[in-house]
């Protein structure tokens, strides 16, 4: 009972049709909710046949935001600002001093991604 209580307040994954248009090495960005109050921007990216999905904004704090398109080396997600690079399966910064960027855990199934925020 008590879990069903739970479950009525807490949160539902935003879903995103057509998973399949994501392919391997590319990231896309979906936004979710009022980007002008509490929305945010999420990019989803596909390594290794896994989609995983991040925060775009990068974490130095400098007004740069994660891009979709190619990932670099088809494994990481890039703020152009600095041309940081950071992995998607863990949010954590490549060869450079930097905090991880916020990941979002990910579910795909049914030919849609289901993004937990």
């Amino acid at each position: 009972m008590l879990k069903k209580l739970l479950g009525l307040f807490g949160k539902r994954p935003v879903v995103v049709p057509d998973a399949a248009k994501l392919v391997e090495g590319e990231a896309r960005t979906i936004e979710v909710g009022d980007l002008g109050s509490d929305g945010r921007q999420v990019l989803l990216c596909r390594v290794d046949g896994k989609v995983h999905a991040l925060d775009t904004e990068c974490p130095h704090n400098q007004g740069g935001r994660l891009i979709r398109g190619p990932l670099h080396e088809g494994r990481y997600a890039i703020c152009p600002l600095h041309n940081y690079k950071f992995d998607p399966a863990t949010g954590e910064a490549k060869d450079v001093a930097c905090g991880a960027a916020r990941t979002y855990r990910c579910e795909e199934r049914d030919g849609r991604i289901e993004v937990h925020l």
